[in-house]
């Protein structure tokens, strides 16, 4: 199986919809441009997903969510709205550079570089000052995006880290991580992805099992990623 699905070719076949009348993570979040805190906005969000924020997320969960993040970069969401041929550049002191197919420094709105808070080898710490930042405000003030479309591609993303996973030889060498001593702003990202990855009501789970069909077949895989855009609030039309 290739460790790359062609994602980016459903852009926008995928369309943003509610289901059956519930709550996702798009209706929850579509206007979220409007808060003026983050955090109180990830907390409101999860509360309205029915997500119970007192429940401890066992210590495998948590090391599998903060190595998927580890391995989740900032590439396709500098490719925004057909500038699929962009790369992205990053300094050490976080400074970071997106050019386009021709090497022009790319300016717009939408996929520009910006400074980097946080750093990969601290993945909730990145996912809270820059990520969750992007997602919720945009790149700029007058980006034209909007939350659906930003976390589609952020999705996208996403995928590299779940397959890099999936590929791991050795899960229990991963650094071990216990609920009980995170920060409470901690524990609302690791919710967001406890929800969004392992779901309890997939078919389709990251047990051994199911992991063993995975590396196998890219069709197997995509019965996994699709509840993940399914439970997002995107669908196939």
């Amino acid at each position: 199986m290739k460790k790359r699905f062609f994602l980016l070719s459903i852009v926008f076949s995928l369309v943003v919809t509610s289901m059956q009348s519930e709550e996702t993570i798009l209706s929850v979040f579509e206007n979220s441009y409007k808060e003026e805190n983050i955090e109180i906005c990830l907390k409101n969000g999860l509360n309205k997903l029915n997500i119970n924020l007192d429940s401890e997320i066992p210590t495998e969960r948590l090391s599998a969510i903060n190595f998927i993040l580890k391995n989740t970069y900032e590439n396709n969401i500098h490719k925004m709205r057909g500038e699929e041929d962009n790369k992205v550049y990053i300094k050490d002191t976080g400074e970071e550079a997106v050019f386009d197919k021709d090497g022009n420094l790319v300016t717009n709105d939408w996929n520009k570089g910006s400074y980097n808070y946080g750093t990969y080898d601290k993945p909730i710490q990145k996912f809270e000052l820059d990520i969750w930042p992007w997602l919720v405000w945009g790149n700029t003030r007058t980006d034209p995006t909007s939350f659906a479309e930003r976390f589609y591609y952020y999705l996208t993303d996403l995928d590299i880290g779940i397959q890099k996973y999936i590929f791991l030889k050795k899960k229990s060498d991963l650094e071990k991580i216990n609920y009980s001593e995170l920060k409470e702003s901690d524990k609302l990202v690791y919710h967001f992805f406890n929800y969004l990855i392992f779901n309890e009501n997939y078919t389709f789970d990251l047990s051994e099992k199911n992991i063993k069909n995975y590396k196998k077949s890219a069709d197997n895989y995509w019965n996994f990623l699709s509840q993940l855009f399914s439970l997002s609030g995107f669908r196939n039309e």
